[in-house]
């Protein structure tokens, strides 16, 4: 008999992925597409660990950061004036990210094998075409064994014509792990050994045009007005592309291996108990905005055409 369990709400639109040998459980919420719960179980003490910030709350809170893994589409970050230029068509937002994260996906599979998996799918609507008027299948695959817990993004082109499009992750984690022990100042980013591009953005988070290497190889130095600016960086050896987030106080920590996407963002709000880590394949806009097509790190994807990526989380205790 399998430890799996995929627990489908299609009333309140949220599903929980459960591997019952583990203890370990993840909560996605339709709406957006967004992971609001992932918790493991110490394998020693039994007790159960919280990861994510305002972690399996599924009500936006009244004041701070409403969301808890947003899911970036057509756009990372945000455009100039909220609008961007494709040939002579217009690409456009409501706010930063694009509009996946207010989009109700569909799920369209489970599966208790040999994981709790499941998957999900955005298709344009009308809404959507106001927006972004290309055609595109945006889909999601969430699959958790162990207390390991693995995301798959893949973009399909099902038109006629190139897509253009960003694409990223936003996943925000309680930091400090348990409120009260130990501070948000305390906890480590930790890049591997190597060199990083730190791409220097201004007061509106757009881009200047100004890159500088990092060397990399232990804790991130970091501030929360650094966080809350976004420190954004681009990693061009795949080989480099995790970060370890750790809180000595709780002895919890968190990989994020992102291997397909070559640029990394790190954000907060100042006085709030999470830090985001955020791959990306895509950025901001410069301040001189440039068409949607030329923005760094756009994707063109021709006809027929697929584009699956992965990022995995790994947690341990002690």
């Amino acid at each position: 008999m399998s430890s799996f369990r995929v627990e489908t709400d299609d009333k309140q639109g949220v599903d929980c992925l459960i591997d019952e040998t583990s203890g370990s459980r993840a909560m996605v919420n339709r709406l957006g597409c967004e992971l609001i719960g992932y918790r493991i179980t110490d394998p020693q003490s039994g007790k159960e660990i919280p990861l994510m910030y305002r972690d399996s709350v599924v009500e936006p809170p009244e004041h701070g950061w409403k969301n808890r893994a947003t899911v970036l589409f057509p756009i990372v970050g945000g455009l100039k004036d909220k609008r961007s230029m494709l040939g002579d068509r217009v690409i456009s937002t409501r706010g930063n990210h694009g509009f996946a994260r207010h989009s109700t996906f569909e799920l369209v599979r489970t599966d208790t094998v040999e994981c709790a998996l499941a998957g999900y799918r955005l298709l344009p609507n009308q809404e959507i075409r106001g927006y972004y008027p290309l055609d595109f299948s945006l889909e999601l695959e969430f699959s958790l064994k162990g207390s390991g817990l693995s995301v798959a993004f893949t973009v399909t082109n099902p038109g006629q014509e190139p897509i253009y499009y960003c694409l990223g992750w936003h996943p925000g984690f309680a930091a400090p792990v348990f409120p009260g022990l130990g501070e948000k100042s305390g906890c480590r980013l930790v890049l591997p050994r190597g060199t990083a591009r730190k791409y220097h953005n201004n007061e509106h988070c757009r881009l200047t045009g100004e890159t500088s290497p990092v060397e990399t190889g232990g804790p991130l130095p970091w501030t929360e007005e650094e966080l809350e600016a976004t420190l954004m960086f681009g990693i061009e050896d795949p080989k480099m592309r995790r970060v370890d987030f750790q809180d000595p106080a709780s002895g919890v920590s968190v990989r994020v291996d992102f291997p397909d996407f070559p640029h990394l963002g790190f954000w907060s709000e100042p006085g709030y108990g999470f830090i985001c880590i955020e791959p990306w394949q895509g950025m901001d806009d410069h301040e001189e905005q440039e068409p949607f097509d030329r923005k760094v790190g756009v994707v063109r994807l021709e006809p027929g055409g697929r584009d699956r990526r992965t990022i995995r989380l790994t947690p341990s205790v002690g």
